[in-house]
């Protein structure tokens, strides 16, 4: 299967792209392609529903990114969890970061543009952006980036439930 080819404004240094330009069809995953490429030390990137299905993925297998997208939605849910034991809102997480020797994990909220706004539609679940960089990459620029890159395509970031209903109990 060939990958999507993206439009000729997310490459190079056009303007900030808009995913909304992109058929659906396409998916996200060239996205996550071009942030792989561009962002110095970036290894592979992951964007999954809060409840771990895959939406997206680039620059691993397809075992690794399963396995990854279960990790990345506990990962969030955990550090969302672990938030609320000092008092923080429950929607108030937005990025936890893991060293290792070999590797940085960073997992970002990817939805607080959309589902946390006003107007967020119920039956919707939100998503995640992990992202696997080299142990030498600068933290400050990785998740710098991967907040301009959720905020581009902020409203593509949602997803229904699977069994309709809201999975944050409705807030």
């Amino acid at each position: 299967m060939m990958t999507p080819t993206p439009p000729a404004t997310a490459l190079g240094t056009a303007p900030p792209l808009h995913a909304a330009a992109v058929p659906a069809a396409e998916g996200l995953s060239w996205l996550l392609e071009e942030f792989t490429g561009r962002v110095t030390g970036v290894t592979g990137a992951m964007l999954v529903s809060r409840d771990g299905l895959k939406m997206a993925v680039s620059g691993l297998d397809t075992d690794g990114a399963d396995r990854a997208a279960a990790w990345t939605s506990s990962l969030h849910s955990l550090a969302r969890s672990a938030a609320t034991l000092v008092g923080a809102r429950d929607d108030g997480f937005r990025q936890a970061i893991i060293e290792d020797s070999s590797v940085l994990v960073f997992v970002m909220t990817a939805d607080h543009a959309a589902a946390a706004g006003a107007g967020a539609e119920p039956g919707l679940v939100g998503s995640v952006l992990g992202v696997l960089a080299e142990p030498q990459a600068d933290p400050g620029v990785v998740g710098y980036e991967m907040s301009r890159l959720v905020k581009s395509v902020a409203e593509h970031l949602t997803t229904a439930t699977r069994d309709g209903r809201h999975i944050d109990g409705g807030r």
